[in-house]
């Protein structure tokens, strides 16, 4: 049976995408939580973390631009850093596969404990004849139904409401009818129906199972994470090794700084998933009464629904909707395909939230950059996004087309997938912001590597481009609304492949990237060298610094630059947004773009050639170079002209796009071809030496122009269509007939998308490109400018901070009450009228106590000394002082004589002064507080 066009099930509901937000957004959270909390936990030696920085060396607000000797302290504390959190990492699967395995319990046993708690009797067990005519009119209630395997119905006897209730877990499905309900069907048959029909509906939309998993996974949650997050803000003596301290014993500055450093971002992601779980059983309720109203009468059903509106109790925290709102939603029932706001907002932060998660773990996990495990983590977050925008934008294209709406729909739906993607990310940037705000050295390391100009630049890219794809995947949608479903499982893998392209650059930033401005400023002093070694005028300095500037930009994009844009209009055109015919006129339009260009192309290098010859310009390799530009530059003036063309022409803009992206692939072609044949490329044995092929860099440009081409020729594509339209405005043609592409021109439609993906995802070879900062390096440019250096001693007494919780504190304690407890051995003997000194010292324990202090000093000298020069020196001058102690009280234990066992013993009673490291801690602590 088809759906009408108005029938809210003609799309998936949004109930699995609300639950699949709800799972990923507990899963992150508790990951997140328990991963900060287990590293949190303060072992006697000290904080792990603390504690790999100390013993190798390197400490986090040195930076990360190093010297060649700091630069192995770092990999030992990496290789450090990655054994502890290895450990780590298996605690926090641990204490998620308990949430996990909670949650199936909870899931399990639910069926059971309501029947007992409500005292449910099965309706087949009564044997009256009222019960017999209440069997035989559910039963056809079933058939209306439609339902396989029809659900075990229930009696609730004390409940006198006329309700329902559809529940089950692991087994049968289950509806629950209360006495109330039951008297009903004698006066009111009608309302009995809507009422029983409303539970099958629960049961025939297959939401029973997502209902009650919801309420597993809540509240497993709750017993794993939410309570040990509260318990944690209430009492931070539980983010320690010794919890058992009383509650609130920093008072409200404890649980001020923990709400600010800490509390209040788990706090806002827990209010999240709460929304999270309300919005999935609130919209369960809608698609179950425009079920039944398609069994029943909807009059009936909205008369049930506004009879009980009045006194309806329903609140914000409820798990049903109010009955107004859903009589209302019941008259124009299309509105449940709308996808909403706060539906893609709430599934982006999800994806973003779990997905931060995983890239953290692995990074901890010492998994190298670039790996596939890596490249594994971007890419299942970037096709869970991608599996968003083509969810939301299937129902969105259903709602418009069911005349309920228009395409703006889909501007909702991409404003919440970007801002809930944006709001994760800044979440997490605000929170390492916030816990590091005392500590200017550290925070610049994690902050000024990226800059925040960088940031802005991505929080546009991708609202821009959120919004983008969702329109584009409703467009694409629409062109397959009456396919078959094979030919429509195909199209939303192909729309799923496109978003995935377009959007895992997003994934795959990184703070260890330089700020934009300063890797633009970089790049130009290389471009400018390229142009000094030809001699070029000011004209080629502009036009050098205007393409490859651009590479830059779009480096920060990655593949989308390269194969995405062209699928976005190479996908419609293959499910059949324009005709066979116009198809090929675009394609030969293109081949013929192609032709002037290099008929041009020949001209200009023949024109050079002959000053070459005659000696009027350099031969350098910064002429191939800048020649390469030029030639980069002929290569869009072609695309905008042709585009202007087809403009006046009344081309539709897919087909213009498709002529333009094919002239500027068969130009690329051809740049490359010619400069890999007249230049040489550096073997990868050299990429970290001196490069002495010094004409290998106009290869890596004409490698790299299918990035301008296939951007900036695309913006001047659509400009240059939207010129010619105004400049010279035709009628329009009006709408084509559909005439979907056969199997040439889909083949050949194939071919163009393959080789935009084969470039993307060619591996490393000599025929690709050498990385961007070998060969800013082999021309004697710095590629990565550091940021501004912090003062040494800000990050030396950060660093001291470090010390200190990586055992320095303890290693002071520690050798400080071991002479403390020599002095508690002694005193009390000193006491004594006339005591005899030579058997004190000789005493058993008077010698177990010299013996600890030596111990501890032992382990204190070989203990690093603090990275801040102060604490350092005052550090050695306290070791020195200890050291004189031990030297005293061991010389005791030997002295000949009682003065002599005298004087050494008062002189290892002699205590250091501590005054100048407490001190430097106090200095220290107030710095980074």
């Amino acid at each position: 049976m088809t759906a009408r066009a108005d029938s809210p099930f003609t799309a998936p509901a949004s109930t699995n995408l609300r639950f699949g937000s709800l799972v990923l957004l507990t899963t992150g959270v508790t990951l997140t939580w328990w991963g900060t909390l287990i590293a949190d936990w303060r072992p006697v030696g000290g904080i792990p973390q603390a504690r790999c920085q100390v013993s190798s060396g390197y400490y986090l607000p040195m930076g990360f631009w190093l010297s060649p000797q700091d630069a192995l302290k770092r990999q030992r504390y990496e290789g450090c850093l990655g054994h502890l959190l290895h450990v780590d990492g298996f605690w926090v699967l641990g204490v998620l596969l308990l949430q996990g395995l909670l949650a199936l319990l909870l899931f399990a046993v639910q069926p059971w404990w309501h029947r007992c708690r409500a005292r449910l009797v099965a309706v087949d067990a009564l044997s009256s004849p009222e019960a017999a005519a209440l069997r035989a009119e559910l039963q056809k209630l079933v058939g209306l139904a439609s339902l396989v395997r029809p659900p075990r119905f229930l009696l609730d006897p004390v409940d006198a409401r006329p309700s329902g209730q559809a529940f089950g877990g692991l087994g049968r499905r289950q509806v629950a009818l209360s006495a109330g309900l039951v008297v009903q069907r004698a006066h009111a048959p009608e309302k009995f129906r809507a009422v029983v029909a409303h539970e099958l509906a629960h049961v025939r939309n297959g939401d029973v199972t997502v209902t009650y998993l919801t309420l597993a996974v809540w509240r497993a949650f709750v017993l794993v994470t939410v309570f040990p997050v509260l318990a944690t803000l209430a009492d931070p003596a539980l983010q320690t090794t010794q919890p058992l301290r009383n509650p609130l014993r920093g008072g409200v500055s404890a649980l001020v700084d923990q709400l600010t450093g800490l509390g209040w971002f788990f706090l806002v992601l827990i209010a999240l998933a709460y929304a999270t779980r309300l919005s999935v059983l609130r919209a369960r309720e809608g698609y179950a009464d425009a079920r039944a109203a398609q069994w029943t009468d909807p009059a009936v059903l909205r008369e049930v629904l506004l009879a009980s509106a009045e006194r309806d109790g329903t609140r914000w925290w409820h798990t049903h909707p109010r009955l107004l709102s859903r009589a209302r939603l019941l008259e124009r029932p299309a509105r449940l395909l709308r996808p909403g706001f706060w539906e893609t907002f709430a599934a982006a932060f999800a994806v973003q939230t779990a997905g931060d998660y995983l890239n953290q773990a692995l990074g901890s996990w010492s998994v190298p950059e670039g790996s596939p495990a890596y490249q594994a983590a971007y890419d299942a977050g970037t096709l869970l996004t991608g599996l968003v925008v083509v969810v939301a934008a299937g129902r969105g294209a259903a709602f418009v087309r069911s005349g309920e709406g228009d395409r703006s729909v889909h501007t909702r739906a991409g404003l919440g997938l970007g801002l809930g993607l944006v709001s994760s990310y800044g979440l997490t940037i605000l929170r390492q912001a916030l816990l590091l705000r005392h500590q200017p050295a550290l925070l610049g390391w994690l902050f000024d590597t990226g800059g925040l100009e960088r940031d802005l630049v991505m929080v546009a890219f991708v609202l821009v481009a959120a919004l983008a794809l969702c329109h584009w995947a409703g467009h694409c949608w629409q062109l397959v609304a009456t396919a078959s479903r094979r030919n429509r499982l195909l199209a939303g893998g192909a729309m799923l492949l496109a978003t995935w392209a377009c959007l895992r650059w997003w994934n795959d930033l990184n703070y260890g990237l330089p700020p934009l401005g300063r890797t633009l400023s970089a790049d130009a002093a290389v471009w400018r060298h390229f142009v000094t070694q030809a001699q070029g005028s000011t004209l080629d300095l502009v036009v050098v610094e205007a393409v490859l500037a651009t590479f830059v930009l779009l480096w920060l994009l990655g593949p989308v630059t390269l194969f995405a844009v062209p699928l976005l209009w190479l996908v419609p055109l293959l499910l059949g947004a324009a005709r066979r015919d116009a198809l090929r006129v675009a394609a030969r339009t293109g081949i013929l773009a192609a032709s002037v260009w290099l008929l041009i192309d020949l001209g200009l290098r023949a024109a050079a050639g002959r000053l070459s010859q005659s000696g009027e310009a350099p031969t350098d390799a910064g002429r191939a170079v800048v020649f390469l530009c030029w030639e980069i530059i002929l290569v869009l003036v072609v695309q905008a002209g042709a585009a202007l063309v087809l403009g006046i022409q009344r081309t539709r803009m897919m087909l213009a796009l498709f002529a333009t992206t094919l002239s500027g692939l068969l130009c690329s072609v051809l740049l490359w071809a010619a400069h890999r044949g007249t230049s040489c490329v550096p073997e990868p044995a050299q990429a970290s030496g001196a490069n002495s092929c010094r004409n290998a860099g106009d290869v890596f440009v004409a490698f790299e122009a299918l990035r301008d081409i296939g951007v900036l020729g695309t913006a001047l594509t659509v400009l240059g269509v939207l010129l010619g339209r105004r400049l010279c405005p035709w009628p329009w043609r009006g709408q084509v007939t559909f005439r979907p592409p056969g199997t040439a021109t889909r083949l050949g439609l194939v071919a163009v998308a393959g080789v935009f993906v084969a470039v993307a995802m060619w591996p490393s070879s000599h025929l690709w490109p050498m990385p961007r900062h070998v060969l800013v390096d082999s021309l004697g440019a710095a590629d990565y400018v550091p940021p501004p250096r912090y003062s040494r001693e800000e990050i030396e007494t950060e660093s001291y901070v470090a010390w200190l919780q990586g055992g320095g504190e303890g290693q002071l304690e520690t050798s400080f009450n071991a002479l403390v407890d020599y002095f508690h051995q002694v005193a009390p003997m000193a006491k004594e009228q006339r005591p005899d000194w030579l058997a004190v010292a000789r005493d058993p324990r008077t010698r177990a106590a010299c013996q600890t202090v030596v111990i501890a000093l032992g382990h204190a000298k070989a203990f690093p000394k603090p990275p801040w020069t102060k604490a350092a020196s005052d550090w050695s001058a306290y070791l020195r002082q200890l050291a004189r102690s031990a030297d005293r009280c061991t010389a005791a234990s030997t002295a000949s004589d009682a003065q002599t066992a005298l004087t050494d013993l008062l002189g290892a009673l002699a205590a250091p002064q501590m005054q100048a490291l407490e001190a430097d801690q106090t200095t220290a602590l107030r710095h980074v507080r």
